[in-house]
């Protein structure tokens, strides 16, 4: 049983995106770890299994310990939602929900289902001396009950009451707090004061309040660190609070019963509102024992049918499908039912972004103003899931800019906008224009963390884009803050030719600063795909030019981006 000491909502944090999950059931099975014992070796494989598939940018040989690193990503939120069973020298299981986790088109149904299982405390997750006392509450419930009951509920709500709210029993409590914080909210903005610092303050005001006490006798040593100060010990538990809330939405998200509003709030689907009002009805508040038996609590967390939800019901699939005018029979089976109910869906998601597609070729300046108040949004955290938002509104950028087939490589929601970004091992967003390719890749990362994580990868998914086609392909890399280093390694990859990508791999790295100039001009002229095809020429001639001159990366950086401007003015 694992211990916990947070005195808000604890989640695993591994893996980050709940999709992930399936990529590390598929391993795990094909590597035939099921059923084998669960010990040091066969944590140390499946690190090692993963990091050969390259599943969330793991690398082999990174990790000082592989079997943590392999116990870290099996004991997370695949074993806290049923899907594996990890007991130390027992049989390692793959359970029943996690085989149908891996059908795509039941992926929401079973997640779900997990999910309103979780709780805190319970037998896998004990209250530490911190907080002892101070949960009984299954998070996903409760969260979901909370949106509803608010109508809305933007993610700065989400993080201070949202996630503070660890007993069911102050669930009035957190809502009459939220209806406070809108009050105080508006007087703020009223008053042009800077929201960003009130929601701070607010944060901080709760955080001290949350741990008083151990304020008071200065108890501030954390696990991760040796600095026992007030301020290590804040910043700590400020990034936790911050982590753990990204984690809950995620999750939330990826059920497909909460939509967002212009990035800024979530409120229950409209089309899934009688699903999330039989799960308030039905599903009780209460948690399980603590105390009850390791065997029972995997039976109960394990099987994807309980809680019964509504689409349990065959009855009630028949209706919604005939709803989507899908015709059904009476021998269909509730699995095969819930693929066509999710088909239907998918349907309807591609017709929302075809209608976002034709919306944004016309160019209106209402919707020119509308992506560039969402860039500011993003650079202001003013949005929920800021990479998200971020990945979204590029594409939204690049389809308004050309001629091109723009493919984002992006989940939406039911009412048109982003649920998660792209799955690892896949560019950004593609876009096709005949006679050659452009790979988008965004990123909010900065410092040494975005040269780590973008620059092989990025590389890699426009050459690999460029060998499978068989035609010239650029990539545009597009960052909040641009890293020196990252610049260095594309001019390099520009200059070198590769036999494994049929050519040289030119990506043109800008900040978001630059690639708003270049949307902006853009979009004022008809820019042609010639236009686009004749920058990404110029920038892998000039690399050529600039290393037989002896300049560097600075220059040619310089120049693509002077040219880059020029051509779309």
């Amino acid at each position: 049983m694992a211990t916990f000491n947070s005195r808000f909502l604890y989640s695993a944090t591994s893996p980050r995106n709940p999709r992930l999950i399936v990529d590390y059931i598929k391993v795990a099975q094909q590597a035939g770890f099921d059923g084998k014992e669960y010990n040091q070796d066969l944590q140390a494989n499946f690190y090692d299994t993963l990091s050969a598939q390259e599943v969330a940018g793991q690398s082999a040989g990174k990790a000082k310990d592989k079997a943590l690193a392999g116990r870290d990503k099996l004991t997370r939120s695949p074993q806290y939602l049923g899907f594996f069973i990890t007991q130390s020298k027992k049989p390692f299981k793959i359970t029943e929900a996690a085989k149908l986790l891996t059908d795509s088109a039941l992926f929401e149904d079973v997640l779900l289902h997990q999910l309103l299982k979780f709780q805190l405390p319970s037998k896998l997750h004990k209250e530490g001396p911190e907080n002892a006392g101070r949960f009984n509450i299954k998070p996903f419930l409760e969260l979901i009950r909370l949106i509803n009951t608010m109508g809305y509920i933007t993610y700065q709500e989400f993080v201070l009451y949202g996630m503070t709210l660890t007993d069911y029993h102050n669930f009035d409590d957190a809502v009459a707090r939220i209806k406070q914080f809108r009050v105080e909210r508006e007087a703020v903005r009223k008053a042009k004061k800077s929201l960003k610092v009130f929601f701070a303050d607010k944060q901080t005001e709760l955080f001290d309040n949350l741990y008083a006490d151990l304020i008071k006798a200065e108890q501030f040593k954390t696990r991760e660190s040796k600095d026992a100060s007030y301020k290590k010990y804040k910043r700590t538990k400020m990034n936790n609070w911050r982590d753990y809330s990204d984690a809950y939405f995620r999750a939330l998200r990826e059920t497909g019963l909460i939509v967002m509003t212009q990035g800024r709030s979530m409120q229950i689907s409209p089309v899934r509102q009688r699903e999330v009002d039989y799960i308030l009805e039905t599903i009780s508040r209460e948690i399980m024992p603590v105390n009850i038996k390791r065997d029972v609590f995997d039976e109960w967390i394990t099987n994807p049918t309980l809680p019964r939800l509504l689409n349990d019901n065959p009855d009630e699939l028949r209706q919604q499908l005939t709803v989507e005018g899908v015709q059904v029979t009476e021998t269909d089976n509730l699995y095969d039912m819930k693929r066509e109910l999710a088909a239907a869906r998918a349907k309807r998601k591609r017709e929302l972004v075809a209608n976002q597609v034709k919306e944004l070729k016309q160019r209106n300046q209402q919707d020119i103003d509308d992506i560039l108040e969402m860039y500011q949004l993003i650079s202001d955290d003013e949005v929920v899931d800021r990479s998200t938002m971020y990945e979204w509104n590029t594409w939204r950028a690049m389809t308004m800019i050309n001629h091109g087939d723009i493919e984002g490589n992006f989940k939406l929601d039911d009412e048109g906008m982003p649920s998660s970004v792209a799955s690892g091992g896949g560019g950004d967003i593609v876009g096709h224009y005949g006679d050659f390719n452009i790979a988008v890749e965004v990123t909010l990362s900065t410092g040494k963390k975005q040269y780590d994580m973008e620059s092989e990868p990025v590389t890699r998914h426009v050459g690999e884009l460029q060998s499978k086609l068989g035609q010239p392909t650029f990539g545009i890399f597009v960052a909040d803050k641009l890293n020196d280093n990252v610049v260095d390694h594309f001019w390099t990859t520009s200059v070198l030719k590769h036999n494994v990508y049929n050519g040289r791999v030119t990506v043109i790295p800008m900040d978001t600063t630059t690639f708003i100039e270049f949307f902006k001009r853009a979009v004022a002229r008809d820019v042609q795909p010639s236009n686009l095809q004749a920058i990404g020429e110029y920038a892998q001639r000039r690399a050529r030019e600039t290393m037989v001159d002896d300049d560097t990366e600075e220059v040619w950086h310089r120049d693509v981006v002077n040219y880059l401007l020029e051509t779309v003015n």
